[in-house]
């Protein structure tokens, strides 16, 4: 017993004396997307925040494809060392549920660090549809069955909009692109009545007249759009803002994991960092690893619900 609980003394000691010294060589940092969206720009202010703290690199590594799959399943496969780490979105969890063929599992091989912020859809419609809230889309959509569709570019807007249809009891047909530049060109054109997406890519379009927002997902308005209303003040069980996070691989020491949670948010604590964060779309807001354990919970068991009531399918 003496020499298991002397073991097990040493194990902490050194456990602890690495997680103070972490990091003492270059640490990789896998976004699942490509170049100049808001996961990748947000995981370089961060990197580039980290690296002077740590006096070591933390390289931002974009590796694509399979929606995501194929970089979060590079961390989940990755040495539980601290020296690889994810910076994820909402998409791990939609992806567990939604594609058999993920390859990793979100609860059982990703270890949660923190959140890094949040993200609120805004719900826009085409000028030519005669609609200027949630409640007329609703209406408009019960009055004329079949006629209005939705874009989306991954699961996670599928996820968005088909919870509005479940609460709303519309039917909007959801239409799949694989390309962005697409989707938005039929937007624009009305080829596409509807479209819950995050802010930044609409923007511009909005600010144009060439997109017509009706409501933003959140509790309250968004810096960007201050007089569009809630969703919530009709559909208040919808849940459809999209979270950015730093996950790690299972089975991370504590410790490790402590130390990253640290200095993560010490990076989010800093004036530019948080700036240029939230010109990004995202507000800023982390987490203990159990409360962006339990967010993660939350989405698996909202999708699985979704899945059981017929309202979306898994892919293979």
């Amino acid at each position: 017993m003496r020499l298991s609980l002397g073991a097990a003394l040493m194990a902490a000691v050194g456990s602890t004396a690495v997680a103070q010294s972490y990091p003492t060589k270059p640490v990789h940092g896998i976004v699942a997307f490509g170049t100049g969206g808001q996961t990748d720009a947000a995981a370089r202010v961060i990197a580039a925040k980290l690296s002077e703290k740590w006096n070591q690199p933390l390289v931002i590594e974009n590796r694509t494809g399979a929606s995501g799959n194929i970089g979060t399943e590079a961390v989940a496969k990755a040495a539980p060392d601290g020296y690889t780490i994810n910076f994820a979105t909402q998409t791990v969890t939609i992806n567990q549920v939604l594609m058999s063929s993920a390859g990793f599992h979100a609860m059982k091989d990703l270890a949660p660090v923190s959140l890094i912020g949040v993200s609120d859809f805004v719900l826009v419609v085409h000028p030519s549809l005669p609609v200027k809230t949630v409640e007329e889309l609703i209406a408009y959509a019960k009055a004329n069955p079949g006629k209005l569709n939705y874009g989306t570019t991954s699961l996670q807007g599928a996820f968005a909009m088909e919870q509005f249809n479940s609460l709303a009891g519309i039917k909007v047909e959801r239409i799949p692109y694989t390309a962005m530049s697409n989707l938005q060109a039929d937007l624009l054109a009305g080829r596409i009545n509807v479209y819950f997406t995050p802010p930044r890519p609409v923007l511009a379009h909005i600010q144009s007249g060439k997109l017509v927002p009706i409501a933003v997902s959140g509790a309250k308005p968004i810096p960007q759009l201050p007089n569009v209303k809630s969703v919530k003040a009709v559909l208040p069980r919808l849940e459809a803002s999209t979270w950015y996070a730093v996950l790690a691989p299972a089975r991370t020491p504590a410790d490790l994991i402590g130390k990253l949670n640290a200095d993560l948010k010490w990076a989010l604590a800093q004036p530019d960092v948080k700036d240029r964060i939230e010109k990004l779309g995202i507000e800023v807001r982390t987490s203990t690893p159990e409360e962006l354990r339990a967010v993660m919970r939350r989405d698996i068991e909202l999708i699985e619900d979704l899945v059981r009531r017929g309202v979306m399918k898994p892919t293979t």
